[in-house]
């Protein structure tokens, strides 16, 4: 069956490790949408920290879509209000940010509007290095309930591997039951959601576009692209890819550094 939509991670998968899209990943993507195929963007990132990427392909008209904040939020590329949208309260940021400081480790509360929230002075470089790549402002303030946030898209910890380890292993299972958790870097585990999912998400908005699950090509490296990888017709793991996220999907293609995402694009869904 023709592939109608391609969703694809953004670091690790579309781009090499300099963070940049090669010309010839851009060349292939951009035939692929001349063709008809829609190209979705699927990040952890904020609209904000996708926006260049996006330019950057041609992917920038009313009729072109990205999901963000890990499948939080659903929107035109346009910036003309979210489509589908799967948040947190108020509430769950205190819950989930006392959690955070009872365990020892370093958290952040993401913000729909794109801004990050810590409350401990001792800011995790982590949250730091957050702000810089995605392009969020980074505020610390005492507790959770002075942030004065109604809404979030997700809850992050956010710090060295080790610590979130350690973390993991006195994790409530009743918070487990809750949310929608995913380690989806070794310096980040998310809580967002149930229904918050880069899988969830792009079956929704295909929905919308009246496309089936099995006309989609989901490529990823990382565990929170596992639930789109598994509910796509074509689950596409890169090169650079995790041995789970290998694993659940049907076909391996070459690294980051070696355009494995437009080898796929190429191989399966230009006509």
């Amino acid at each position: 069956m023709a592939i109608k939509m391609i969703t694809t991670d953004i670091d690790g998968t579309l781009l090499n490790n300099n963070k940049q899209i090669t010309t010839h990943t851009k060349e292939i993507l951009q035939a692929a949408r001349r063709q008809g195929v829609y190209i979705v963007l699927c990040s952890g990132r904020p609209l904000v920290g996708v926006e260049q990427y996006l330019a950057e392909l041609g992917l920038d008209s009313a009729d072109d879509y990205v999901i963000t904040f890990n499948g939080a939020q659903v929107q035109r590329s346009t910036c003309s209000g979210p489509l589908i949208s799967n948040l947190l309260t108020g509430k769950d940021f205190q819950v989930l940010d006392k959690l955070a400081h009872d365990l020892g480790v370093r958290g952040q509360a993401v913000t729909p509007d794109g801004n990050i929230y810590v409350t401990t002075p001792d800011v995790s470089p982590v949250s730091v290095m957050d702000s810089y790549f995605t392009k969020m402002p980074l505020h610390v303030r005492p507790n959770a309930t002075s942030a004065g946030i109604s809404c979030l898209a997700k809850y992050m910890w956010a710090d060295a591997p080790q610590i979130l380890t350690e973390a993991l292993v006195s994790l409530p299972e009743k918070i487990r039951d809750k949310y929608y958790s995913v380690h989806s870097e070794e310096w980040f585990f998310e809580f967002m959601h149930p229904l918050a999912s880069k899988g969830q998400a792009m079956v929704e908005l295909a929905a919308k576009l009246k496309i089936k699950p099995s006309e989609i090509m989901a490529a990823g490296d990382q565990n929170n692209d596992l639930t789109m990888i598994s509910a796509a017709g074509l689950g596409v793991a890169m090169g650079n890819a995790n041995p789970l996220v290998k694993k659940e999907a049907q076909v391996v293609t070459t690294d980051n550094e070696h355009d494995g995402l437009a080898v796929a694009v190429e191989k399966y869904a230009l006509q």
